[in-house]
């Protein structure tokens, strides 16, 4: 009896232990480089210099401004798609969020909608939209066409071109006589603005994903195959969206001699800018040694089935681009991302949704790639204008995306609203802003067998890292598009095989990389001549304190953060710190040079919501405009703002600046069960930036309208529409708002995109039409000074 007893005592006890988590240590290796890598330099008829004396060059493998590696963050906004008495706005929206360089798109058929007129006025003013890039000292890359796709009509080409016999994006003389002038017309707006003028124009980008992809004519008829905006001799391989192209183009020569001819007749017209770009990716034509070619990453395509892509796994971009095969070679230029898709635009019959981690993680990841260089596709969205017979549409209708609304899930939104990525990316600029000449240089170092990990590996951790001198980042991710079952990756380890020594992170146990989390982690830092060998903690930036460098870290979720300093690197402090994420973690140490560093390891939330403004941390969920010598912040719907800046005289004590409450109202009335018309009263006072109307519905397609005209849809996704008031208010003084709402579907082919919580219960009705609430929300601004 006491046997068998202990029989099944012994049997119980194994069955839970083996039902318990088994935290398994996995250690994953890298080994430094046996030699550096070699970087060309003087191939490439690229650079510049300023009247004040600054320059740009551009080798294999980075650009330099002022003789410093830099990685630009370029973030694509369309001035004509926005409000221009926004604009300024939006630029320092922009620049909070750590933009360095704003592209934007000259859209031909918008300027010249009528053959021979053209418009630079109100909203499609380039010059002045320019000239407050400069004065917030914001560079520009303009983006000159003639096709530029942007899911506009066309892909920007106008509609009376259609009518003449021109075979367009060719070598054509009829059709280059037509882009000469519009190439006149731009250079004439841009005179005076570019770089060697002292202007913030360092770019030009010619054509757009020639020999790649066209959009579809807009004159067509129900039913029919699109008609592309392609030379004839260029249909059979153009293709719609951006993508991998595994057909041969038969006509190759004809389209680079295509792209040469449009530079060399940029240049005649006065366009000349240190740098010249054009798309790279998917066997585009280049210009060679004369152009950038700029690559593409999109993760929730509309224009494709979903599928987990390829752009959540670390590999070497530079050698092998993302879109391959390519038409260049890769080893004589540095990857530069123009279009990253941290957003998506919404289709009839597509609504797929980009999330905050999915942006940061695709980020993470082309950095630790190898990118010197990350440019979103869109940074900001906008909606695109009406045409003036007040009728027709310069949307791609076509391609069935909305008539007017280009919000593009944007980190900025249609109306300069923020999204969570936008702080996420954030976290990224900021450390690119500070840290980008020690990285630019930094080659990627890939694990043994990486190449064997695939989208649907939830197991294996994703990591790589940027190495030179045993000095350098490791980069790690946890997230994959279209995988809701991904996993945390415990009990994780990372080994270093350097020239001089092997590092283990951490030295003693292991750390876990949480499911859709990304992180990068530093390795022998040089902080003045004091050594930090590794941290768990990712690196933010560093300001000036009170003469003091004084270093910031946040720790990504999960991460225990410990730092890990050459001990005879040190004057005084102690070789190791494990301190508790908070603005109370500062620690300090002396290098052997008598010199004083400071450490402070924010929390992810404060990180987040930190932004470097004139050597100060600003820490607010508040939205930033910068300037001089004050910020603006903005909140939606909170006159009580809390908010941090270090160093001040408060320390890092939380401050808050309140305003008078304000209160709005909104009147709307149901007519059935798809029709409502909204009256709303909104005080213009001071401390209220902007009014927004925010309507919770469940539809298919909603639209707004305001004196018989429409002036806004929205595609249902999920989430309330939210509009800004600001562009409409001197309508809506005389004018109510109506809107008409679609019902929801049973059968609507876009639900597998949309959230289980987004889709009502159709086992009573096969349609839903609802409006469940409206609101009006001021957006309160208060000014501090710095």
């Amino acid at each position: 009896m006491r046997q068998r007893f202990i029989s099944v005592f012994l049997v119980s006890a194994l069955s839970l232990w083996s039902a318990l988590p088994i935290c398994a240590q996995h250690i994953y290796e890298l080994s430094a480089p046996a030699s550096p890598k070699k970087i060309y330099t003087g191939h490439l008829k690229l650079g510049g210099t300023s009247p004040s004396g600054g320059s740009i060059e551009v080798n294999s493998f980075y650009m330099s401004e002022d003789g410093q590696p830099v990685v630009p963050v370029m973030g694509e906004f369309h001035y004509s798609r926005f409000p221009a008495e926004q604009w300024e706005e939006a630029i320092l929206k922009m620049k909070a969020g750590g933009l360095t360089v704003i592209p934007t798109y000259v859209f031909w058929n918008i300027h010249e909608e009528k053959e021979g007129v053209f418009d630079w006025t109100g909203n499609k003013n380039l010059r002045w939209f320019i000239e407050l890039c400069r004065k917030h000292d914001m560079a520009t890359i303009v983006r000159i066409g003639p096709f530029c796709h942007g899911e506009i009509r066309n892909g920007g080409l106008p509609d009376w071109l259609f009518a003449h016999p021109v075979e367009v994006r060719s070598n054509d003389a009829n059709y280059l006589k037509y882009v000469e002038r519009l190439y006149q017309e731009i250079a004439a707006q841009l005179e005076g603005l570019y770089y060697k003028d002292g202007g913030p124009i360092i770019g030009i980008q010619i054509e757009n994903e020639h020999q790649h992809s066209a959009a579809p004519w807009a004159i067509c008829y129900p039913g029919e195959g699109k008609d592309m905006t392609s030379a004839t001799y260029d249909t059979s391989i153009t293709m719609v969206g951006v993508s991998v192209q595994n057909q041969k183009i038969t006509r190759a020569e004809l389209g680079e001699l295509h792209m040469r001819t449009l530079k060399e007749m940029a240049v005649k017209a006065g366009m000349i800018t240190p740098l010249y770009t054009a798309t790279g990716w998917g066997n585009a034509a280049v210009i060679g040694d004369e152009a950038l070619p700029v690559t593409a990453a999109y993760t929730y395509p509309f224009w494709a089935k979903p599928f987990m892509s390829p752009f959540c796994l670390f590999k070497d971009i530079q050698r092998n681009p993302d879109y391959a095969p390519v038409r260049y070679d890769t080893e004589k230029y540095p990857s530069f991302c123009a279009e990253m898709g941290v957003g998506i635009q919404m289709i009839y019959s597509r609504r797929p949704i980009v999330k905050a981690e999915a942006a940061e993680a695709l980020m993470v990841r082309s950095l630790g790639s190898g990118a010197n260089g990350i440019g979103y596709y869109m940074y900001h969205g906008g909606s695109t204008p009406k045409r003036s017979d007040g009728i027709g549409f310069f949307s791609d209708e076509v391609m069935a995306v909305p008539k007017i609304s280009y919000d593009f899930q944007a980190p900025i939104g249609e109306f300069g609203l923020v999204r969570d990525s936008y702080q996420h990316l954030r976290i990224l600029h900021t450390f690119l802003k500070e840290f980008g000449a020690i990285l630019a240089p930094m080659e990627t170092v890939l694990p043994e067998g990486n190449e064997r990990i695939t989208p649907h590996n939830r197991e294996t951790l994703r990591y790589a890292a940027r190495m030179k001198d045993d000095s350098g980042f490791i980069f790690m991710t946890n997230f994959q598009d279209h995988d809701t079952a991904r996993i945390d990756q415990a009990g994780l380890q990372i080994k270093l095989n350097l020239h001089n020594e092997t590092l283990m992170i951490p030295a003693k146990g292991t750390f876990t990389l949480k499911k859709d989390v990304s992180a990068i982690l530093p390795f022998h830092l040089h902080m003045q001549d004091a050594v930090l060998k590794y941290a768990t903690a990712q690196l933010l930036t560093k300001i000036e304190d009170n003469g003091n460098e004084h270093y910031l870290f946040f720790a990504p979720e999960g991460f225990v953060p410990e730092y890990s300093f050459d001990k005879h690197t040190l004057k005084s402090g102690k070789a190791f710190y494990t301190p508790e994420a908070g603005t109370r973690s500062t620690f300090s140490i002396t290098t052997k040079s008598g010199k004083k560093i400071l450490i402070t390891t924010l929390t992810h939330e404060q990180a987040l919501n930190a932004v470097k403004v004139n050597n100060r941390i600003l820490i607010t969920r508040a939205t930033v405009l910068p300037e001089k010598d004050k910020c603006t912040l903005l909140s939606l719907g909170e006159n009580r703002i809390e908010y941090i800046l270090y160093p001040s005289r408060a320390g890092w004590k939380q401050q808050f600046a309140q305003t008078e409450a304000v209160s709005a109202t909104v009147d709307w009335k149901k007519v059935g069960t798809r029709r409502m018309t909204v009256h709303i009263d909104s005080p213009a006072v001071p401390q209220v930036n902007e009014y927004f109307l925010r309507i919770h519905y469940v539809g298919d397609v909603a639209m707004a309208f305001i004196n018989g005209s429409m002036v806004l849809d929205h595609f249902y996704y999920g989430v309330p529409w939210t509009i800004g008031l600001r562009r409409f208010r001197h309508e809506l003084k005389e004018h109510d708002m109506n809107f008409y709402f679609r019902p929801l579907r049973k059968e609507s082919p876009f639900l597998m995109d949309l959230p289980n919580a987004a889709i009502p219960d159709f086992t009573q009705r096969n349609a839903n039409c609802q409006v469940k609430q409206v609101e009006v929300i001021p957006e309160y601004k208060v000014v501090i000074s710095l």
